[in-house]
């Protein structure tokens, strides 16, 4: 969306970590002043030296940290990471009460798929060097159905017992925050920096009979390999010489896609897949 605006708008972007939440009560940042600064400046024409950079975004890797950056993504250099030397099945079918269980609480879902305990390919790959992420990561994966549909959802995590932000804010001050939103008193809050055993870096989803675009239909037919370029959400993230990501790719989701539980599996030839991150 940020690159779909037009080239002659001056434009910013404000790139935060976790959940699709409001942050005009962040500690971190004063993003609400931000605003009423550059209202301040459009709309009442009054002349002011305030500036912001193209893009400023929340450092994963410590609490309460903000940077700037020139743009989101259209990177030159990337990292390929390969995914293995094997052929590897992702079943979709669940047993009754297991797809009973997930579809209550997605949440449980998420926590077994974290866990290497839904139905899925589980590929941990070590970070050699820093990397700092900027785009859209691409799955380039061999694939086939068992049959003539076939749906691929994939997460990217950061594995490691460490510290990471977390995805929903905290209240650091109860009712603290005077003329906040529809004029009342106001919770200020922070994202939490606490230890956990991973980290979402991003996520995608693909309906592989749109696998090339997603006004074009195209045939599956069962167990003929198909070679696919599957771009995950676009994110900004730093990673440490040291690190390890944990790709994990699997069918239905149960917090974000149809909820399909027929009987097929797809097979991902690993050897002639790849995992590439724009830096």
């Amino acid at each position: 969306m940020f690159h779909a605006l037009p080239t002659h708008i001056n434009k910013h972007l404000f790139f935060h970590n976790g959940a699709h939440v409001y942050m005009n009560n962040w500690q971190s940042i004063d993003f609400r002043e931000s605003m009423n600064a550059l209202l301040t400046k459009k709309l009442l024409g009054q002349e002011t030296d305030f500036q912001l950079p193209t893009v400023i975004w929340q450092d994963n890797t410590a609490p309460q940290t903000w940077l700037s950056l020139d743009n989101f993504g259209e990177q030159d250099n990337f990292e390929t990471f390969s995914l293995g030397q094997e052929e590897q099945v992702i079943q979709n079918q669940y047993s009754d009460k297991d797809f009973e269980r997930y579809g209550k609480t997605y949440q449980t879902f998420n926590t077994e798929l974290y866990q290497g305990k839904a139905n899925q390919i589980t590929i941990d790959l070590p970070v050699t060097k820093d990397l700092h992420l900027n785009g859209r990561a691409q799955l380039n994966l061999r694939i086939k159905s068992s049959t003539n549909k076939g749906l691929l959802s994939a997460q990217l995590l950061e594995l490691g017992q460490k510290k990471y932000l977390q995805p929903y804010p905290a209240v650091l001050g109860a009712r603290t925050i005077d003329n906040g939103r529809y004029h009342m008193l106001e919770n200020l809050c922070e994202l939490p920096f606490r230890p956990d055993a991973q980290r979402v870096v991003t996520k995608g989803y693909l309906n592989l009979q749109n696998r090339t675009d997603l006004l074009l239909v195209e045939d599956i037919t069962a167990d003929e390999w198909m070679d696919v370029q599957f771009e995950l959400q676009p994110t900004i993230y730093k990673l440490k010489e040291g690190d390890t990501l944990r790709l994990v790719l699997y069918t239905t989701d149960f917090e974000i896609t149809i909820r399909d539980n027929t009987d097929y599996h797809l097979t991902v030839d690993l050897e002639q897949s790849t995992l590439t991150i724009p830096c």
